[in-house]
């Protein structure tokens, strides 16, 4: 017992600490997720926690629960309103971008690392997705506002392109164990789930929207407990019925993240919170997985596929795709440079090792390698490059991620930004005591690097930027004035 408590003291500790230094990593540019693979392996057996962990089997269980929640977090999140935008270069960086981006790198694996082409392209379709987490937490904590549209844009590719890559891992992981026999069953099997679990999401989605808005609970906090129980059945029973999971996953909560739900604000809030603690389990899950002495191996190898994949890759799956669309060649330079790795790709890479694949521990060590060098120098470039590329909306004063949870229900109206100077009548009254017009709402407070979620006992301080929402500019212009804002 006393060994059990000293460990979760060991495990504790370490992850309050990546927690604690989160604000000044993500800063950098680097995704404070990163931190909590390190994490993982320190408490490896070969770092100081020395925990065993060799089961690929329970990894990728872990990691396809974590994936479920992970996805249905980015689903809820997707603004119809800005996706539809965006709707047929974003599917087709999905999609098409996905197989583009893993035969090029299964071509050039093949040539460069002396893979058998089968082997380069698993590797292809495991690293062909992006990691929205990781460009998403880039985002908001640089508070980078990026010209319209490329928000929705890099929104809607990175939140949606799991279940292509999932696909594409399983059907050539089944073509390498079947001796490369049937390949036009399952490119059939390929379309028929993506197919399967399109319809079926869109259809647990408006069922699951209705069963929350019908049902009468005693307690607030059973209806993200209802969500969540509806976000694994979708995931198990789309898989049942023969369709993809994480497809499914998404469309069902992207459809329920866009009509009219009660709680929605809070069951947003929540899968927000737990969408990061199913990234955290599956970051350290994945780094007790990986033992550091192996990398040595295939560090050199990786690291070539890896920048031919960012500087190559990437920009030539980007510019086919977008060839038929007028994007800007910046604009198009700046989708390819926010191409990061991350979880879902060393996730995909566990199928290989539960399936006995040969070279199935290379495959994987260089998936591990390609998505920390991936998100830790595209990550911490991200911002140089948006500014450089002149990607930045500079006269966008708005919140970053209002385009990444704009909720039409919630929020009506247009957001604006008010600060509250020296001089400023707002300075030292609480928010209840501001009166706003009925058609004016607040919805948060920015204070220097934070932000406060108001309530009505919440004081107004020098310095505070107030974002405010209202469909009638004239009450927003009385109350600029009555309280001396600007």
């Amino acid at each position: 017992m006393e060994n059990a408590n000293v460990l979760i003291v060991f495990v504790s500790a370490i992850l309050l600490f990546c927690i604690a230094f989160s604000r000044l990593i993500t800063k950098a540019g680097i995704p404070v997720l990163v931190f909590f693979i390190f994490a993982g392996m320190i408490m490896g057996s070969e770092g100081a926690g020395g925990i065993y962990f060799d089961n690929a089997s329970a990894a990728s269980s872990i990691g396809n629960f974590a994936l479920c929640y992970i996805i249905f977090a980015g689903g809820m999140a997707t603004s119809w309103k800005s996706a539809r935008e965006v709707l047929l270069p974003g599917a087709l960086l999905s999609t098409a971008g996905v197989m583009i981006t893993a035969i090029l790198v299964g071509v050039a694996a093949h040539f460069l690392l002396g893979l058998t082409l089968m082997q380069g392209l698993l590797l292809g379709s495991v690293v062909s997705c992006t990691d929205a987490a990781s460009v998403f937490s880039i985002l908001r904590s640089n508070n980078m506002n990026l010209k319209a549209p490329l928000a929705p844009l890099l929104e809607l590719e990175s939140s949606s392109n799991d279940p292509a890559a999932y696909m594409l891992t399983i059907t050539i992981i089944s073509l390498m164990k079947s001796d490369g026999g049937g390949f036009f069953g399952y490119a059939l099997m390929f379309v028929m789930q993506l197919a399967v679990g399109a319809g079926l999401g869109f259809a647990f989605g408006f069922a699951g929207a209705l069963l929350i808005n019908r049902i009468r609970l005693n307690s607030d906090g059973l209806y993200p407990v209802v969500a969540a129980t509806i976000a694994s059945f979708v995931f198990a029973a789309v898989q049942l019925m023969r369709g993809n999971g994480l497809l499914g996953v998404y469309i069902a909560a992207m459809v329920m993240g866009n009509v009219k739900l009660v709680h929605k604000t809070s069951l947003v809030r929540f899968f927000d919170g737990f969408s990061w603690l199913m990234q955290i389990l599956v970051f350290v899950t994945l780094g007790l997985l990986v033992f550091p002495s192996q990398l040595r191996a295939v560090w050199l190898p990786a690291l070539v596929m890896s920048a031919a994949l960012m500087f190559l890759i990437r920009p030539a799956a980007v510019f086919i795709t977008l060839s038929g669309f007028k994007y800007p060649l910046k604009a198009k330079l700046f989708v390819s440079w926010v191409g990061l790795r991350g979880a879902s790709s060393i996730v995909f890479a566990t199928y290989a090792l539960t399936e006995g694949i040969q070279n199935a521990d290379t495959i994987f060590n260089m998936v591990f390698f390609i998505s920390l060098t991936s998100v830790i120098i595209q990550g911490s470039m991200l911002t140089p490059v948006a500014s450089m590329l002149g990607q930045l909306d500079k006269e966008d004063k708005t919140l970053v991620s209002r385009s990444f949870t704009d909720y039409e229900e919630d929020i009506q109206g247009t957001l604006y930004e008010l600060r509250a100077v020296r001089g400023s009548k707002a300075v030292g009254m609480a928010v209840s005591d501001m009166k706003f017009p009925e058609s004016v709402r607040i919805m948060l407070i920015k204070r220097g690097e934070s932000t406060i979620a108001p309530t009505g006992k919440t004081l107004i301080k020098e310095g505070d930027t107030l974002m405010v929402t209202t469909g009638k500019t004239e009450a927003l212009l009385a109350l600029k004035e009555r309280l001396a804002l600007v």
